[in-house]
């Protein structure tokens, strides 16, 4: 709850006049999940590991003085798994869905610039199956459950073009909680790449 606080202080701070908009830019991304930790998928009949996930997604930017920036992102991931479990074979398919807000922090270099940044995310998870034959399984059942993040990265910013390339590493939590297996929070990581196009 405290890290919440303080990213909604940021954010009113960053509303004030004193940081008044400097710039806009937008663009898109893409990227891998990593690690994805599910207690949910865990402890349902599946016990998969979704090791990795493909992501992509678009972002807009607003700038506030040259080093602050309040970015705000749509993105999903999806992974879809076959099984066999006990002569039940089939798919399932996990996709998140996510909003996003993050302040990031750039340090100022004059073309490649390291970043900090930290935010919240509001996660739709959906889930679904489909099966070779009419058995029934156990499986989680779809949430839209708050999250938080925190990230690093590089951006290159040519002088000559209005274009910003970026990597960064990102940790993501999701106050996830699957009340009939008694689990709470997914958490992974995500490696990702986009451009921005600004304005």
């Amino acid at each position: 709850m405290k890290k919440i606080l303080v990213m909604l202080g940021l954010l009113v701070i960053l509303a004030s006049p004193a940081y008044a908009i400097k710039g806009v830019g937008i663009g898109i991304r893409g990227g891998l999940v990593s690690d994805y930790k599910n207690p949910g998928l865990d402890n349902s009949t599946f016990n998969l590991d979704l090791k990795q996930m493909p992501m992509f997604g678009g972002h807009v930017v607003l700038g506030f003085i040259p080093i602050i920036e309040l970015e705000g992102s749509a993105e999903m991931a999806w992974k879809k798994k076959s099984f066999d479990i006990e002569g039940n074979t089939g798919d399932l398919t996990l996709r998140d869905f996510s909003l996003n807000a993050t302040v990031k922090y750039k340090f100022p270099f004059p073309v490649i610039k390291p970043y900090i940044g930290a935010g919240l995310g509001w996660h739709w998870l959906t889930y679904s199956v489909s099966l070779s034959s009419g058995s029934s399984i156990n499986m989680p059942v779809d949430e839209n459950r708050l999250g938080y993040h925190g990230l690093v990265g590089l951006a290159l910013k040519l002088p000559a073009l209005p274009l910003e390339f970026f990597a960064e590493g990102r940790y993501t939590h999701i106050m996830t909680k699957q009340e009939k297996f008694d689990t709470k929070a997914s958490h992974y990581t995500t490696l990702l790449g986009g451009v921005t196009l600004g304005f």
